[in-house]
């Protein structure tokens, strides 16, 4: 028999919400606050944790807003938030010379793409870090001269396209190191832990999980690992993979 499903790990756009800049579902976060308070008080139920590409400020407020109490990944599997003691930490495994690696890529790409206004930092990032593109301007535009960059200086860096964005940091830190992480942590074993992801970065940490789905927007190689794949799209499809698992 498969373990009991303790914690779900959500990704947040194209799962918890439609994207940047779009509003959030409040039947949907008042759901996911029940199921976190219920948690709490010892009801047989799953708690509920993110494991997302968004910065710290941006997790700590959603966790706000779903009541939730348990750790959550911010930036990828990079950081780690606290909600009970209001920490903020980086993975063990990002190294002294990892930083100053990425520092040394960062300051050139700001020199010669950002200060050159093709593009724009995602505010709040401190490890993996993320470019958008200038109204005018888009991805395929600076991504070449960006790998370029990285590669001139380091081999351990990663760039990865992520939808209308460009993320960099450094190769191993993905958002399955950050669940493995995450079970080390709170003491809850990875087959007790339900996910659902959406794009390419979410692959890593579904395959680890005992219980992973997708909504029906997800891209293929996610819907490849996952259990269970939604008929609904993004909001629509969380809530019905919620019914699914009967929480």
């Amino acid at each position: 028999m498969k373990p009991k499903l303790k914690l779900i790990v959500l990704d947040c756009d194209g799962v918890i919400s439609n994207g940047e800049a779009q509003p959030f579902d409040m039947p949907l976060f008042t759901r996911l606050a029940n199921l976190n308070r219920q948690a709490r008080n010892g009801d047989a139920v799953p708690a509920v944790t993110l494991n997302t590409g968004r910065p710290s400020p941006y997790v700590e407020a959603v966790m706000q807003a779903i009541d939730s109490r348990q750790p959550a990944l911010y930036e990828t599997g990079a950081g780690m938030y606290f909600p009970e003691t209001y920490q903020f930490k980086i993975t063990p495994l990002l190294t002294t010379h990892d930083k100053i690696t990425l520092d040394k890529i960062l300051k050139q790409i700001d020199d010669e793409i950002v200060q050159s206004e093709k593009a724009y930092w995602q505010p709040g990032k401190s490890v993996c870090h993320t470019l958008f593109a200038e109204p005018s301007f888009t991805q395929a535009d600076f991504a070449p001269q960006v790998a370029a960059i990285a590669k001139s200086i380091s081999n351990k860096i990663a760039v990865i396209p992520a939808g209308l964005a460009l993320n960099i940091y450094p190769a191993g830190i993905t958002k399955g190191t950050g669940l493995q992480w995450l079970s080390q942590i709170t003491g809850i074993s990875l087959l007790e832990m339900g996910g659902v992801g959406d794009s390419s970065s979410d692959v890593d940490f579904l395959r680890l999980v005992g219980y992973p789905a997708a909504p029906k927007n997800a891209t293929d190689d996610v819907k490849a690992v996952a259990g269970y794949v939604s008929p609904k799209t993004d909001i629509a499809g969380l809530m019905d993979i919620l019914d699914y698992w009967r929480v």
